[in-house]
C-alpha cells in the first residue's frame, strides 16, 4: 500500500509536494459519510487550501472499540466518497504505524515533507477541539499546523465548554478562516459552514438493524457497505481503552 496517494484521471496515485496549503483530515472513517465529505469540501473552500489530505487512523487510541471495517475497506470507501473531489490525497501512514496514533507524530512527518513555509491546516470537529488540551503534547501541535474547527449542527461552541487553560492559550491565536491557508501554523479559525448531523455510529447501528443507510453516506459507499456486509456483526470492543468520540491523543 502506498503511503500517500492521490487519485488522478490516469488511474494512478501520486502526491505533489509542491502544494503549499494543505487541509489535513484525520479520523477512523468507519465508515466515511456525508458529514465527512461536506465538512472537508466546505473547509477547503473557506480556508483557501489547495489540497485535501485524508489520514485514516490506525490504532484507534482513546476509543472503546476497534474499527469494524478493515484498513483496506476504509481506504476503499474514502476513495469512493472523494472520487469527484480535485486534489485529494489518501495518506495511509497512520495505518502503517505500529502503536497508538499520535497527531503530533503525523504533523512532524508532514512538516518534514512539505517544508517550513507550507500551510498545514488540521480539520477538527468542535467537540474534539474543545478538549485538545488532553492530547499528547498538545501545545506542540500548534508549532506544526493551524486548526480549522467545524461545528456540527446543534453542537455547543467549543470555547463555551473548553477548559480555562485552553481558552487562555487560544486567546491570541484566532484568525479568519481565509487566512489559514496563508499561514504556516500557530492559528485556528471557526468555520461557518454547518456540518450535517450524520455519524458513523448511526450508520453502523442501522446496518446491524438491517435498516437503510441511503442519504447518510455517498451512494457508492452505501453500495460498498451493503455488498461487503461490513457492519452487520456489531462492535469490536478493545479492552483497556477509554471510550471517547475521538481517535487520537
Amino acid at each position: 500500500m502506498d503511503r500517500a496517494r492521490q487519485w488522478t484521471n490516469s488511474g494512478r496515485f501520486v502526491v505533489d509536494p509542491r502544494l503549499k496549503s494543505i487541509l489535513l483530515f484525520g479520523g477512523t472513517f468507519d465508515p466515511v459519510h456525508n458529514g465527512h465529505t461536506a465538512m472537508a469540501i466546505g473547509a477547503m473552500a473557506e480556508s483557501g487550501t489547495s489540497q485535501l489530505t485524508i489520514l485514516p487512523a490506525g490504532n484507534p487510541y482513546q476509543r472503546g472499540r476497534l474499527p469494524i471495517a478493515t484498513p483496506q475497506q476504509r481506504v476503499a470507501m474514502l476513495e469512493i466518497a472523494f472520487a469527484q473531489v480535485i486534489n485529494v490525497v489518501i495518506d495511509t501512514r497512520e495505518l502503517e504505524r505500529s502503536g497508538p496514533t499520535y497527531t503530533l507524530d503525523t504533523l512532524r512527518e508532514l512538516r518534514q515533507i512539505h517544508g517550513d513555509e507550507a500551510s498545514l491546516v488540521w480539520l477538527i470537529g468542535g467537540d474534539a477541539f474543545a478538549r485538545i488540551d488532553t492530547w499528547h503534547k498538545w501545545q506542540s501541535l500548534f508549532t506544526f499546523a493551524n486548526f480549522a474547527v467545524a461545528i456540527r449542527q446543534e453542537e455547543p461552541h467549543p470555547l463555551h465548554i473548553a477548559s480555562v487553560a485552553l481558552k487562555a492559550y487560544l486567546a491570541s491565536r484566532q484568525t479568519g478562516a481565509p487566512t489559514l491557508g496563508a499561514l504556516p501554523c500557530g492559528s485556528y479559525a471557526m468555520l461557518k459552514a454547518p456540518v450535517p448531523p450524520v455519524s458513523s455510529t448511526d450508520i453502523r447501528v442501522r446496518m446491524m438493524n438491517h435498516q437503510s443507510i441511503r442519504g447518510l453516506a455517498p451512494d457508492g459507499v452505501c453500495d460498498y457497505i451493503e455488498q461487503h456486509k461490513i457492519y452487520e456483526l456489531g462492535e469490536k470492543i478493545q479492552v483497556g481503552y477509554q471510550k471517547t468520540d475521538d481517535n487520537r491523543h
